[in-house]
């Protein structure tokens, strides 16, 4: 098995310490000069230049092809796939974290084309190679989210389906499948409103100047740990946002309501913090702490 991953940053290299953790080839291309050569000093040697590179060169022998670039980079990356190989003896997927848009929009342009969409609920508020990690993947959720109506109508679809869940499988990760709407709601309660969130809280701060002017650290590990997100590459954090827009703003008007509601309730002494604090470890739990 041969798998190609577009865009070697810190997804795309922990995938590719993964599989090559497991013996599995990989070829890659990533346009940054500066990763490419993190990239080889690493050991990964066919990684290219998508500028200088053919694709026909680049997916030579590959039984499989990974975007881990921006959301707003693969509908156009598969576009130019799917004009050089109509009929792709291999199966497309990504790691994007919206995917309402992108999966119709591929279904709409090229339908029954073996692109099925993944998002791995796992990450960094890193960036880059330098910073990836071979296990980043094991036990790890995946969303699978195919264009359903596909799956049933085109066989190589439903091919490309059963081949992205057994790679994700292979790596030690749990492939789910949802509707591709399901999954962006869920992101924005579970991901995308939640590193808008760390950023509230560290914009707050803005409200009492004072603490900036202490001589020593000011906080302690709560206020580390519900801001370690804002730290997070804005400029990617920019386009998966907006590319979930309709559901984070629904997710906003939630939090409006539920703040408006403490508010109230503690401006009348009637706030119950104890049993808002054992209801929400009971529903962190049911999350986090999740056999499977």
């Amino acid at each position: 098995m041969k798998i190609f991953i577009c865009g070697m940053g810190l997804l795309g290299t922990s995938l590719a310490l993964a599989l090559r953790g497991r013996g599995i080839k990989t070829a890659g291309c990533e346009i940054n000069p500066d990763y490419r050569t993190v990239l080889q000093g690493m050991g990964f040697t066919e990684i290219y230049n998508p500028e200088s590179s053919s694709l026909s060169e680049m997916l030579n022998g590959v039984d499989g092809v990974v975007f881990a670039t921006p959301v707003d980079s693969i509908l156009p990356l598969t576009r130019e796939i799917a004009s050089n190989f109509p009929n792709p003896g291999f199966w497309l997927t990504d790691m994007a974290s919206t995917k309402s848009a992108l999966v119709e929009s591929i279904a709409t342009e090229l339908p029954g084309y073996p692109f099925i969409g993944s998002h791995p609920m796992a990450g960094s508020d890193l960036s880059g190679p330098d910073h990836a990690l071979d296990d980043l993947f094991e036990n790890a959720t995946i969303y699978v989210t195919p264009y359903s109506e596909y799956a049933s109508v085109y066989p190589a679809y439903q091919t490309a389906l059963t081949a992205v869940m057994a790679f994700w499988k292979q790596l030690g990760a749990h492939p789910t499948e949802i509707s591709h709407k399901v999954h962006d709601t869920w992101a924005a309660y579970l991901s995308h409103g939640l590193h808008l969130v760390s950023c509230m809280v560290a914009h707050l701060l803005k409200d009492v100047p004072e603490v900036f002017e202490l001589p020593v650290k000011p906080a302690a590990g709560s206020f580390r740990d519900i801001t370690r997100v804002a730290g997070s590459n804005p400029v990617l954090w920019d386009g998966i946002i907006r590319s979930n827009r309709e559901e984070v703003v629904h997710y906003l008007l939630s939090l409006e309501t539920i703040a408006k509601d403490w508010r109230e309730q503690m401006e009348k002494g009637t706030f119950n913090i104890e049993r808002t604090f054992t209801e929400a470890s009971e529903i962190r739990k049911k999350i986090v702490e999740k056999q499977v």
